[in-house]
This record gives C-alpha cells, structure tokens and sequence, in this order.
C-alpha cells in the first residue's frame, strides 16, 4: 500500500506540475505591436533583409472571435494573389524574405500570423487544425475582397498542412503550395513528431485533460527536434526559440490530437485545386516516403519539388533555390 501510495503522490505532482505549467503558458501575451516591429526590424537587419521591413503594411481580420494580423506585400492591384500561413510556434514576418521576393515577382501576397501565433489574438499555442483552415479561409475572403479571384494558399511546415487542408475546402482557390503535408487517414502521420510512442499514448487522454484552464501543454521543443533541423538564419533554433519574443514555445494536447484526428474536407484522391508540394531531402520533420505517398494519391493537376541536400526551413534559407519554381506555378495556375 506504502508503494501505491507514493506512486499516486508522485503522480498527482507531476499533473498539477503539468497544470501550472499549462496554464501559466496559457496566459502569455505578445509583445505591443510597436514593440514587436521594432525586435524585427533589429533582427532582419542582421541579415540583410531589413529594407524588407518597409515592403509591407499591417491590418487585422476577425475569424470566429479571434483577431488574425494581416502583412500585406502588395505588387499591384491587377496582380493575384498569395495568402501565406506559417509553420508551428513561428509568427509570418520570420518568412519575410519569401513573402517580399514572392511580392517582387508580382504576387500580391497576405501572410498572417495564426490564432494564438505572432500578433494575433487567442490563447497562446491552443488551436485546432480545422480553425486554422476555418482562419485561412476567412483570409482568404479578405484577399478576394481586396485583390479579385485569382487567389492561391502557400504555406510552410504546420503551414503547408494547413494549405492542404485549405485545398481540399476552399474551391474558390486556383492552387496551393505546400512545403510539407499531411493526411491524417494515413496510419503513419504521427511519425511528424519527435516521440512518436508518447505521441500515441498522449492522445487518447486528451479529452479528459482538454477541460483543466487552458488546455494541457507540452513544450515545442518536446514535440519537435528543433536542434535536428539547421537553420543559417537561426544557427541555434531552440535557442531563438526560447528567445524570441513573439514565439509560441509550447503547444496544446488539443491541438496535436486534431493533427491525426481532423479529416480533410474531401478525401485526397477528390481534391480539384492544383496542388505543389515542395519538399528537401533532409527533412527530419516529414518523411520522404510519407510526403511522396500522399503525393501519389492526389488526382488533381500537381507539381512535386524536392531539393537535394537541404534541410527542413526552406522558406527561411533557401528562398532563392525554390522561388522560381513556385512562382512558374504560380503563373500557370493565377496567370
């Protein structure tokens, strides 16, 4: 009895350990605006991107009680254009380089930081991934309203599953680019995170843990290898991430369940929109052979792009080495 005993003190610890832990995560801001810019402007120009933080103008959208911030790269009204969705923890801007050469090439482009992400409002790091194709959709009505039609969805990591996502419910858009997917009817999908077996043994308790204030958390660092993927802009990703002001440094059960758990809104074989999935060899996030598995399944018009000896942040260091090919498919299928 004495063994039992101490078994279930030291595990209500760590759960009320876990719980204020998710709650004092919960109840992080961001920085002000002016604030935030500034920390930017001071960041980008350390690497030679800092006129590119005059090539943009802010504005927000309202998605479902939740205020998205908005980063418009604008080229000229007759052009089409680009609603852009970043990766998990990280905020637009840290795509500045992409979304202002995608600009230059003539693409009005409208990069947003997600729902508990960068600038926007809600609980930091709690989402669904189905309110972030709900969030993109609504964004991409304001590029509608502001830019016509010919609207296309691109995103990067997290971002390019919420692109696919986007592309199966939104028949309004022309194309979609992926740097990275996910289907979850795919058995595999939970290979994306760094502790697969926790991964699954987590899941099944979400519904129970969802109701504590909050949400239940887990550091970032914990459901990706962050030191895993170099970065020449970030040389020490855990570090900037724990540094960075405007970074999401942890994540909610709810939101990892929903990654395997929220089905697309057609299956993968019945997607119409024209999908580009960019993908680097040295992805330690995604697997070659998942993303060419789902890749496979696609029946629309589609365009695979793989780098060869590049890591997984490729809409952060090598802008130079996709952009041409992303923006030939941008002009096939918005042009």
């Amino acid at each position: 009895m004495r063994g039992f005993s101490r078994i279930a003190t030291g595990a209500a610890a760590v759960m009320a350990g876990w719980g204020l832990y998710s709650l004092r995560e919960s109840r992080k801001a961001p920085p002000p605006e002016a604030e935030a810019l500034s920390y930017l402007r001071s960041f980008m120009s350390e690497h030679g991107l800092g006129a590119a933080m005059d090539r943009f103008t802010t504005d927000t959208v309202q998605s479902d009680g939740v205020e998205l911030k908005l980063y418009l790269f604008e080229s000229s009204p007759e052009d089409p254009a680009v609603v852009f969705v970043p990766g998990t923890g990280v905020y637009a801007l840290l795509y500045l380089e992409f979304m202002s050469k995608l600009a230059d090439s003539g693409f009005n482009v409208v990069g947003y930081d997600c729902r508990g992400h960068g600038l926007s409002s809600g609980s930091r790091g709690r989402y669904t991934i189905g309110q972030m194709a709900s969030d993109t959709s609504n964004v991409v009505t304001c590029a509608v309203e502001r830019y016509g039609g010919r609207v296309s969805v691109a995103g990067s990591s997290q971002g390019g599953i919420v692109a696919f996502y986007a592309a199966a419910a939104d028949d309004r858009l022309r194309s979609a680019v992926c740097h990275n997917l996910l289907a979850p009817d795919e058995p595999d999908s939970y290979r994306m995170t760094r502790y697969p077996g926790l991964y699954r043994t987590l899941l099944p308790l979400t519904p129970m843990m969802s109701v504590l204030p909050g949400g239940l958390r887990l550091p970032v660092s914990l459901y990706l290898d962050l030191n895993a993927e170099p970065c020449k802009m970030m040389p020490d990703v855990k570090g900037f991430m724990k540094n960075d002001p405007l970074v999401v440094t942890s994540i909610s059960l709810d939101a990892l369940a929903s990654l395997s758990s929220t089905p697309l809104a057609k299956p993968v074989e019945e997607i119409g929109v024209p999908v580009m999935v960019v993908h680097s060899e040295f992805d330690n996030i995604f697997p070659a052979d998942y993303v060419e598995r789902v890749f496979s399944r696609l029946t629309c018009r589609k365009k695979m792009l793989s780098l060869a000896g590049a890591p997984h942040l490729l809409l952060i260091d090598y802008v130079d080495d996709v952009l041409p090919d992303i923006v030939s498919w941008l002009d096939e299928t918005l042009r």
